[in-house]
């Protein structure tokens, strides 16, 4: 299907609600360049026709009552449109179709993780959605304010801490699976998005947090692009109903390069530890950095900084993951480590790489 092209103004149209938000966008525009020409229009006529010159005195302006009840009352009427079309289309954007998909969303310093039906969880940072199919995002954030927009969708809703907000979108076009090497590469409104786990980059539609705090540089994920919020950046990947129905029975596949390795899983938890950034917080050198280094710790005693201790085991591996703020290792109480959603099978798979860092 070949994709709408966009306008001067305003990215291609993919999604049901967008030629909605669109028409009501160019009908405010146009509204206006209309007012403002023909309202500077009558400025300079009549400021060249009253000119000052020799031989004319100026008089009082008169009063006309039907002209100043007409210019008062006409944009009554227009308001009073603009009201209703504008709340028809922001009723459309709120209240989703009852077969709506639900997805939800959190929002952390500085990545999106996404939870699909049977808590199936993609990578960070990536979202698929169906194509011809209502999607509903369940949004909630891990810390500060955050926002979701994508601008091929037309829409925007903020991410607010300690409340759920939601919002909803219908795909209408499959996002081409291009392989890319920088953004000129992609189709209009796409962007080259980050490498898989096998090094291949894929042009994706790009969903930005539309906030922006001062927040200092961050670390930069595999596009080179930095993680702070002002440059919070997930991709989105339409795909077919029968490709997405299959991600949610079989969850994120493993990539395909580890099939070849003489440990498939550890293969895959190492790609899993630099995909998600946590390289930026660990080492596995036994270099210091922010967080624990992850060489030597399968398996140690660790000190915690209530006083008691414990070994590092799968338990403790996979609770360090989903409540990282459970148990403090001593010496590391300034560090804030983000809750990582991860399905079973990858949480084996990083734990079978840690394996490897203490033998």
């Amino acid at each position: 299907m070949t994709q709408p092209q966009g306008t001067v103004q305003l990215p291609p149209q993919l999604s049901t609600i967008a030629p909605e938000v669109d028409a009501m966008y160019y009908a405010i525009y146009w509204i206006s360049v209309a007012s403002f020409v023909v309202i500077v229009g009558a400025m300079l006529y009549f400021s060249y026709k009253y000119r000052r010159r020799p031989g004319h005195e100026a008089k009082p302006a008169g009063h006309a009552t039907v002209l100043e009840i007409t210019w008062t009352v006409a944009p009554i009427f227009l308001l009073a449109w603009l009201f209703h079309a504008g709340f028809v289309t922001y009723m459309h954007g709120v209240v989703a179709p009852d077969n709506a998909r639900d997805v939800r969303v959190r929002g952390m310093q500085w990545n999106w993780e996404f939870e699909h039906e049977g808590g199936v969880i993609d990578e960070l940072n990536v979202l698929k959605v169906p194509v011809g199919h209502p999607v509903r995002l369940i949004m909630s954030s891990s810390d500060v304010l955050h926002s979701v927009f994508i601008p091929a969708f037309r829409v925007k809703r903020d991410v607010v801490p300690g409340m759920y907000t939601t919002l909803w979108f219908e795909a209408t076009h499959l996002t081409e699976e291009r392989t890319c090497e920088r953004d000129a590469d992609c189709p209009e409104a796409h962007f080259c998005g980050r490498a898989d786990a096998n090094g291949v980059r894929t042009c994706a539609l790009p969903l930005f947090c539309a906030e922006y705090c001062g927040a200092p540089q961050g670390i930069q994920d595999s596009a080179g692009r930095n993680t702070n919020h002002s440059t919070m950046l997930a991709e989105v990947r339409v795909v077919s109903q029968e490709a997405y129905d299959r991600f949610l029975e079989e969850g994120p596949p493993a990539p395909a390069h580890c099939d070849a390795a003489e440990d498939p899983a550890a293969c895959w938890g190492e790609g899993l530890f630099s995909q998600n950034g946590c390289n930026a917080c660990h080492s596995v050198d036994g270099s210091r950095a922010p967080g624990p280094t992850w060489q030597g710790l399968w398996g140690s005693t660790r000190q915690f900084a209530d006083g008691s201790s414990g070994v590092a085991d799968e338990n403790y591996i996979r609770e360090s993951i989903l409540q990282p703020q459970a148990k403090i290792v001593t010496g590391y109480s300034g560090v804030n480590m983000p809750p990582y959603r991860f399905s079973d099978r990858q949480i084996d798979a990083i734990i079978a790489y840690m394996r490897t860092l203490s033998e």
